[in-house]
């Protein structure tokens, strides 16, 4: 892309930090991916106690963050919408839905006369749809519906999301890029989390947000059968959980009372930066029971990782499975349970196999060269309509 024709885009989200999760992760690899291809990308967004911590992770964006006032689900900030009210954009891509930022793009086009991008996350699918019912009506039919009507393009990450939008893309302005991941870099030494206790076990890491609807429970049960009907498997293995705990009660005691009785569970918690890398590299297979996702960023560092990854069809990456990367588990105990006790049979041969699939996959369609182009592209699209 030459000078001449270097586009503006203003990138809204609701948070840069880890509290934004993958969304937030996902947003920063495409926006920087974007900037490699010659966009000039200005991101906006909501202040909030770890922005500081993780903004040098945006470079070399420019970020700017906002308060904001009310629910902090919502994320209510005059502020934000003030700042997009003044940039000089050509466009404006919005990440997620459910928020008072997708009012404020809503307004900023109505007054520009200017297109924006709409990236839902996943968030627009029924499993999502059903929690507060009321409250995802009452913004649905205030604004938001004509907010994802309005939009010149609904980027969707995977083909399944089109299902998700199809109500408000009927004139086909719905787009797929998939998410990028950064290269995996391995480092030297254990995670932080490590004990001598499990040298030489197979370790079976989840790792992102402590929800219901990733399954954590439902993995933990499973893990628990499993391991009382087969002792070489409760010996030979280690389930670890990475990541924050986001309402989901009596996790932690679960976690700790299969320890107790199998010595094979641990919750380190959070894991970042360098301390996240060791603990992927720690890994010998990946674990998502996911109930819902849009495209999983944990999938793709594990397999930029190199590890075979165990998941739900609901994580929306069935190319893994196809490619040999990854294999299919249920979202209930019984499906998970099968799945463990599939992983733990295969040859060394197989999880070398799987591993440089994994590995494979995020080289050709994942990796930030190769999603670049096309997310440019879309932003030229969105632009000549």
């Amino acid at each position: 892309m030459g000078r001449e024709t270097r586009i503006r885009v203003l990138v809204v989200v609701g948070s840069t930090s880890r509290v934004g999760a993958g969304v937030a992760q996902s947003a920063r690899l495409l926006a920087q991916a974007a900037s490699t291809r010659g966009a000039e990308i200005e991101v906006l967004t909501l202040d909030d106690p770890h922005y500081q911590d993780d903004l040098p992770n945006w470079a070399p964006l420019a970020v700017r963050a906002f308060p904001a006032i009310g629910p902090k689900r919502y994320g209510f900030s005059l502020g934000l919408l003030v700042a997009a009210l003044r940039s000089n954009a050509e466009l404006v891509h919005v990440h997620g839905v459910w928020m008072f930022q997708c009012l404020a793009i809503l307004v900023w086009a109505l007054l520009r006369r200017k297109p924006y991008i709409v990236t839902p996350h996943g968030m627009l699918e029924d499993w999502i749809r059903k929690r507060s019912p009321i409250l995802k009506r009452l913004i649905s039919s205030t604004y938001q519906d004509r907010f994802l009507r309005g939009a010149a393009t609904l980027h969707l990450l995977t083909e399944k999301e089109r299902t998700d939008v199809a109500e408000f893309s009927e004139d086909g302005r719905a787009t797929v890029v998939p998410n990028c991941v950064e290269p995996f870099e391995t480092l030297p030494g254990p995670p932080g989390w490590w004990n001598q206790e499990f040298d030489g076990r197979d370790v079976y890491l989840f790792f992102g947000r402590i929800h219901e609807k990733k399954g954590c429970m439902e993995l933990c049960s499973a893990w628990d059968a499993l391991c009382s009907i087969d002792s070489s498997f409760r010996e030979r293995s280690l389930l670890v959980f990475c990541g924050w705990n986001d309402g989901l009660r009596g996790f932690e005691d679960r976690v700790a009372e299969m320890m107790a009785r199998h010595g094979n569970a641990a919750f380190p918690g959070p894991q970042y930066g360098q301390d996240k890398q060791r603990s992927f590299a720690a890994a010998s297979f990946f674990v998502l029971p996911s109930k819902s996702e849009g495209l999983p960023m944990s999938v793709l560092e594990a397999w930029a990782a190199g590890k075979p990854t165990l998941m739900t069809a609901a994580c929306n990456l069935a190319i893994g499975f196809e490619a040999g990367a990854a294999l299919e588990i249920g979202e209930d105990e019984d499906g998970i349970r099968d799945g463990l006790t599939s992983a733990s049979s295969l040859t060394p041969e197989r999880r070398l196999a799987m591993a440089a699939a994994a590995r494979s996959l995020v080289i050709e369609r994942y990796s930030m060269p190769a999603v670049a182009a096309r997310i440019t592209e879309m932003y030229r699209e969105a632009l000549s309509r």
